[in-house]
């Protein structure tokens, strides 16, 4: 529950109205904003971060239902994979259920067979070379990148903007035929 009222959070902070369906069949927020059409459903996950002793960063570890993931996308949903650290959050994975499937197909993540999800072991790490230039003493608004195995996810770290009501408006062209 709290990571769904983080994303709830993250969404009102962006001017984003934030609802929770009261029929829970895979889907945890709608997002929608009063002047658009769009309507972004979110599918949250939650994890607990660890640090890592040596280096700076975290990792945690998702479970997303197969059955939900291998689903025709229509309507389409969105993952929100928050990661709770320490007395706060850490970054969010904004990501499509269309892309993530595209990225299993890929060899993203394992299957866990009994638990029949795909689970996602997600590495939240500075680049290396920015590491050892500000070493431990390195400045809190570093970026982090995020790692699953061989698959950069860094394009879906706080991807809020990705969510159909929070996307830039295409501009008019006034110069069309």
């Amino acid at each position: 529950g709290s990571g769904q009222m983080a994303v709830m959070a993250e969404l009102l902070h962006r001017k984003c109205n934030a609802a929770i369906p009261h029929v829970d069949v895979g889907m945890d927020v709608f997002a929608f904003r009063d002047d658009r059409e769009e309507i972004a459903r979110i599918q949250v996950k939650t994890a607990p971060g660890t640090r890592y002793t040596k280096g700076m960063g975290y990792h945690a570890k998702f479970g997303v239902p197969m059955a939900q993931l291998k689903r025709t996308d229509s309507p389409p949903l969105f993952y929100a994979l928050a990661v709770r650290l320490d007395n706060g959050w850490g970054s969010f994975i904004v990501i499509s259920r269309a892309k993530l499937k595209e990225l299993w197909d890929a060899g993203l993540g394992s299957e866990n067979g009994k638990s029949r999800d795909l689970e996602l072991y997600i590495q939240f790490r500075p680049d290396e070379e920015e590491e050892q230039d500000g070493g431990e003493e390195a400045k809190p608004e570093q970026q982090l990148k995020a790692r699953c195995g061989k698959f950069e996810l860094n394009e879906y770290i706080n991807a809020w903007e990705s969510l159909p009501p929070l996307k830039p408006l295409s501009p008019i062209d006034d110069h069309a035929d």
